[in-house]
């Protein structure tokens, strides 16, 4: 499997056309698909000896994963919202919307009898509820813990699937990546609902006492981060330097406009 532009624009064809659902479309908003996982995943996938069948489907079935875990972030957190048809009709079918799409991955694995890797997607997916469960129901954490949880609840899936493919050097470097990069992303949006937009709910549980404080405890992770990023890239191996050069550019590009701004 390549990383070419063609490749990568087949694979995100193959995803869409398996969430494609019009019902479900006419009601629920469907997340964006995470360019940045996918790109991950075929860069860990690329280094194993699985086949290209299997590769393709791993990605695909990873994906709808993630798809299925954003879709139920989507769902609305407040009862207090009139209780219209539509808007509940929107409610119900994002939680359906959500099963649907993490349903697909049992069938698409079954085809190639991976029973193991339904587990490890399966035990992800719970472990990835859990730390939802954990952030939503702790009110006094520090931001620390907050970051430790949310690093999770982004990256888990990657990490297993990376562990499961003997790629765990790799798939701990693009945890720490991934984390940052969704923190920088935050900080070069403008205006004071950039927490909001960009997090959702989770925005609320950050331990901060107003929107300035959160985000000067997001700089500050990203100050002390970044040069930790930066010493595991110094270290990379050189079958990964494709890999290095996309995550370097990425992070330096995004680095650049948060200066920028700043």
């Amino acid at each position: 499997m390549q990383t070419s532009s063609m490749e990568i624009n087949r694979l995100k064809s193959l995803i869409k056309e398996k969430m494609n659902h019009a019902y479900i479309e006419q009601y629920v908003k469907t997340p964006a698909l995470n360019e940045d996982k996918l790109y991950i995943l075929i860069f860990i996938l690329n280094n194993t000896a699985l086949s290209e069948y299997k590769k393709e489907r791993y990605i695909v079935t990873a994906m709808l994963v993630q798809m299925a875990l954003d879709t139920h972030d989507l769902v609305p957190e407040s009862d207090d919202i009139p209780a219209e048809e539509t808007h509940d009709k929107s409610k119900q079918l994002a939680v359906l919307a959500g099963d649907y799409y993490s349903g697909l991955y049992y069938y698409l694995l079954s085809e190639i009898e991976e029973v193991r890797m339904i587990q490890v997607l399966a035990t992800a997916i719970r472990d990835i509820n859990e730390c939802k469960m954990q952030l939503y129901y702790q009110e006094n954490h520090s931001f620390e813990t907050f970051i430790h949880v949310f690093k999770q609840i982004n990256t888990l899936l990657i990490t297993r699937i990376a562990a499961y493919t003997n790629e765990s050097d790799i798939g701990g470097i693009a945890a720490d990546w991934l984390i940052l990069k969704k923190l920088i992303n935050i900080r070069n949006r403008n205006g004071d609902s950039s927490l909001e937009a960009a997090l959702g709910f989770w925005a609320t549980k950050i331990p901060a006492n107003n929107h300035k404080e959160a985000l000067y405890a997001i700089d500050s992770f990203i100050q002390t981060e970044a040069p930790k990023i930066e010493k595991y890239f110094a270290h990379f191996p050189a079958k990964l330097s494709a890999t290095k050069s996309w995550m370097t550019n990425a992070l330096n590009k995004n680095n650049n406009s948060m200066a920028e701004e700043g």
